[in-house]
């Protein structure tokens, strides 16, 4: 009989079914281990807590105010009218309030008040649909200055 080269191993269709399961399951984990890293870098763009209390984060200015909702919304209400801002909605209760309003470039503001405890209320800014730091921390000074 002539010599025949060594082919190496002979590979069966369960091999290869093998195969293709392993590289799916490295695929998964890599994706899953980048996936976490790149959730977890979102924490980075959040900014301090500010010396007045306040936190910019994800497009919101956050704060603790000392005033029940109805005085905080009807403060927000003064404030955006000071400015020549256009007040579409407003509503206050005792236990929370909003306000939704328009500049004359049609940006839409919203302010959310939620009462915390019988002396302090959060108040939240969103200026469009991503915020806007600067116009939002001028909101929130006119209205603390109005409280």
């Amino acid at each position: 009989m002539p010599d025949v080269p060594d082919a190496g191993p002979v590979v069966g269709p369960g091999d290869l079914d093998q195969e293709i399961l392993m590289k799916a399951l490295v695929s998964t984990v890599l994706l899953a281990l980048a996936a976490g890293t790149g959730f977890t870098s979102c924490e980075s763009i959040r900014s301090k807590p500010g010396v007045d209390g306040t936190a910019y984060s994800l497009g919101h200015l956050d704060a603790m105010v000392n005033a029940d909702p109805k005085k905080i919304v009807e403060a927000a209400e003064s404030a955006l009218k000071d400015k020549d801002i256009r007040v579409e909605t407003s509503a206050a209760s005792g236990v929370d309030g909003k306000v939704l309003a328009r500049t004359a470039l049609d940006k839409r503001i919203e302010i959310v008040v939620e009462r915390k405890d019988e002396e302090t209320s959060k108040l939240s800014i969103l200026i469009g649909s991503f915020g806007d730091e600067a116009l939002s921390r001028e909101i929130y000074s006119l209205i603390k200055a109005k409280l």
